[in-house]
């Protein structure tokens, strides 16, 4: 059985279309594979050089800080040079320099000291002799064979009891005391091994692959303990090896992705020869089958030729026998869906005017007055206009919409909608051209006669407003832009009409908006009101109840300007942070609390706010939610309510000079460094500078409500000194005390 000439060029043709096609496809993947794997090379390069440069600057900011803290801290000196031993006192201060130091420094770590005169070694856990010291091993072959050398040394085992069970993995730096001169003893500083591999794994993030750190040796650092597998270093070229010359540490870094990429880019040039042969081939093939394919359809064209000189009754009367009738029928059947494509032109009219007026209005197309008037007439719209002024309708609660309407309710809601508008414009006599360019918002362009002023274009709108909220069960706000001479400046009155309705949230729903509308409120700053809603939050972390009245004071800054939507999401968003930032120091309870069940409910209430009392209403309802539920999971710890009776006892005794952390925690009978502890978890500032600011605070009442002397000011507020008073005012309002007084004044 034969086949049609459709079947026969198909069959000729897919042959050729797969085989060049998968064999180019598989060229182009062997070549691209070679160069991402270059890629890949140089990215791990960048990212090892990275973390190296990282660490070794860490590593040698430390070194620094050891150095210099031994040589301008007279303690540390002392402890060195002393033969005898030193007072209780004398430990305990130098004990404290450790702790400043082992602050300061880089990475988590433990310091230790050593005095060969007197065969002591002084940690920040305590005192001990040399032979009671879990690290002796280590010291005594340092000490023993480095001479004035020093750095830091590879992954090693380290416990600072010999009781210890538990052995940390550490990299030391050892410094000798002098540093030249003969040695009298010396200064161990150590690193945790797993502070260095959280350090290279946060700084590496979900880059290409991990960072695998080796000692001088080519021991890997992430090993558990000595009888632990070390893992295995990669050797693959896209697995890059930079070594520091600072600590003769290895970094390797690499991914998974090499291995693949390999595969292929060994063969990519014997590939490339492949497909450049197999494309010469196909074209040749393709040649050859196309010219035996041709023959008929030359036949035929031949034979269409010449009967087309006959007429076409000739033609019909052996339309049976004859083979071109049935391309004469298929003609005939391909005019006659011309046709049907023509019809189904004018039907998608519709669409095209949608199109071009999005192009027109967003400024994606610009048309000068001479191609608007053409696209008009292609379009069947009129052209003659004095002015031109653009609207938007927005549909109100078009979340409330969508859940109270179907799919094809809503359509022949808004079909309604438009059909009304056509009618109230002619009764203005207006003709409009709108569309709806968004599913909540309809677009609408007034063409504006000699005489019909911007008043009918607001009447109309008005009465459109009017007649939906009466008849279908909604509401709808409107923005009118400015008016237009010509078709180039209606953008901009689209735009202008755009952000009139965006400022909704401001005028309520069912608000028709325009320029005039605007005078009454300024154009709002957003950058003053996002200090105000991180107020809030800093007052619900810290429980003092007047989180309210900052929110009421807030929403009611916001309802004096000009924000739009935008602004209003803003604002929340801000609040949100803050709020994650506030409760951070919080327990794990509250900040689950806060994740999951408040953030995104804050994050709903933002988007789906109609209007600032809305959105003001349901924030305060749902931050006084969690505020009942903070203070739940606060009061089931007994330290939140001992913590407010300090933060109570400062409010009241502020004044006293003689107030502090020590002299609190006597009061209280608690360790001054748990109970800053605890006020930092619970309040979310340090002890030191909640006092700070409850003092300078009453002072800037005094100066602002009050003639008193600032000397008497500095007094009442718990300062003895009014030089001090003068630097903590100017350090926290930025100028001296008689200066913001004068100011205030003025």
């Amino acid at each position: 059985m034969r086949m049609n000439l459709y079947y026969r060029m198909l069959l000729s043709y897919t042959p050729i279309f797969f085989v060049v096609i998968s064999v180019l496809i598989f060229s182009f993947y062997s070549v691209f594979s070679s160069s991402a794997e270059n890629q890949l090379r140089m990215m791990n390069e960048a990212i090892a050089v990275k973390v190296l440069q990282a660490i070794d600057a860490n590593l040698k900011s430390a070194e620094r800080m050891v150095i210099k803290e031994v040589n301008i801290n007279r303690s540390l000196s002392d402890f060195f040079t002393s033969a005898e031993d030193q007072a209780l006192y004398d430990y305990f201060r130098i004990s404290q320099n450790m702790d400043e130091l082992s602050s300061i420094l880089p990475f988590s770590n433990s310091i230790y000291l050593y005095n060969a005169n007197t065969g002591m070694v002084l940690s920040r856990s305590g005192l001990s002799p040399l032979d009671q010291f879990g690290d002796r091993p280590f010291l005594e072959s340092v000490y023993r064979s480095i001479g004035n050398r020093s750095g830091w040394t590879d992954p090693r085992t380290f416990k600072e009891f010999n009781h210890d069970t538990v052995e940390e993995q550490v990299v030391s730096l050892v410094k000798l005391y002098p540093y030249s001169g003969e040695k009298q003893g010396m200064i161990v500083i150590n690193i945790r091994i797993q502070a260095l591999l959280r350090f290279v794994k946060e700084l590496n993030g979900n880059e290409a692959g991990p960072v695998l750190l080796l000692g001088s040796g080519g021991s890997p650092f992430e090993k558990s303990g000595p009888g632990a597998a070390e893992p295995s270093v990669p050797e693959q070229e896209t697995f890059v090896r930079t070594k520091s010359v600072y600590t003769g540490w290895a970094y390797v870094s690499g991914g998974p992705g090499g291995r693949q990429l390999s595969l292929l880019s060994g063969l990519n040039q014997v590939w490339m020869i492949v497909g450049l042969s197999v494309t010469a081939c196909g074209l040749l093939w393709f040649t050859y089958i196309t010219h035996r394919n041709y023959k008929p359809i030359q036949m035929i064209a031949g034979r269409i030729r010449n009967y087309t000189k006959r007429k076409s009754g000739e033609l019909v009367g052996r339309a049976e026998k004859d083979e071109l009738k049935f391309i004469e029928a298929a003609i005939d059947g391909l005019l006659e869906r011309a046709g049907q494509y023509e019809q189904l032109h004018k039907d998608d009219l519709h669409l095209r005017r949608r199109q071009m007026l999005f192009d027109w209005l967003e400024g994606h197309k610009a048309l000068p007055a001479a191609q608007w008037k053409e696209e008009m007439a292609r379009l069947q719209l009129p052209s003659d206009f004095e002015r031109l002024t653009a609207a938007v309708v927005e549909i109100d609660r078009y979340s409330h919409f969508t859940a109270a309407y179907n799919a094809s309710d809503r359509y022949l809601l808004t079909f309604v909608l438009s059909n009304v508008l056509q009618e109230i414009a002619q009764g203005e006599g207006l003709y409009v051209w709108n569309e709806w360019l968004e599913p909540q918002q309809m677009t609408i362009i007034f063409y504006q006669e000699s005489g019909a002023g911007q008043e009918r274009v607001r009447d109309a709108m008005s009465k459109l407003q009017a007649w939906t909220a009466d008849n279908l069960g909604f509401t709808v706000s409107a923005g009118i832009g400015s008016e237009a001479p010509d078709p180039e400046e209606a953008p901009q009155s689209y735009a202008e009409a755009k952000e009139h309705v965006s400022y909704k949230p401001v005028f309520g729903v069912g608000a028709l908006i325009g320029s005039g509308d605007l005078q009454f409120k300024a154009k709002g700053r957003i950058f003053p009101h996002l200090q105000s809603a991180r107020t809030v939050a800093k007052s619900l972390r810290t429980g003092d109840g007047k989180w309210q009245e900052h929110l009421l004071q807030l929403y009611q800054e916001l309802k004096k300007g000009r924000f739009s939507q935008t602004d209003i999401d803003t604002v929340t968003s801000y609040m949100i942070y803050h709020l994650h930032k506030e409760m951070m120091d919080m327990s794990d309870e509250v900040n689950r609390l806060l994740q999951e069940e408040y953030v995104p409910e804050l994050e709903e209430i933002a988007g789906g706010s109609e209007t600032l009392e809305e959105w003001s209403d349901r924030l305060s309802a749902a931050l006084t939610r969690l505020e009942v539920r903070v203070r739940s999971l606060r009061s089931v710890k007994n330290n939140y309510a001992l913590i407010g009776q300090v933060k109570e006892y400062i409010e009241k005794h502020y004044a006293d000079p003689n107030l502090s952390l020590n002299q609190i925690s006597d009061r209280f009978e608690m360790n001054p460094r748990y109970l800053s502890r605890l006020f930092k978890e619970e309040f979310g500032e340090k002890f030191i500078d909640y006092m700070l600011r409850v003092r300078l605070e009453e002072a800037q009442k005094l100066l602002l409500h009050t003639s008193l002397p600032v000397q008497d000011i500095a007094e009442r507020v718990g300062y003895v000194h009014v030089i001090s008073f003068h630097r903590a005012f100017k350090n926290m309002y930025g100028q001296p005390p008689g200066h913001y007084r004068k100011r205030a004044d003025a």
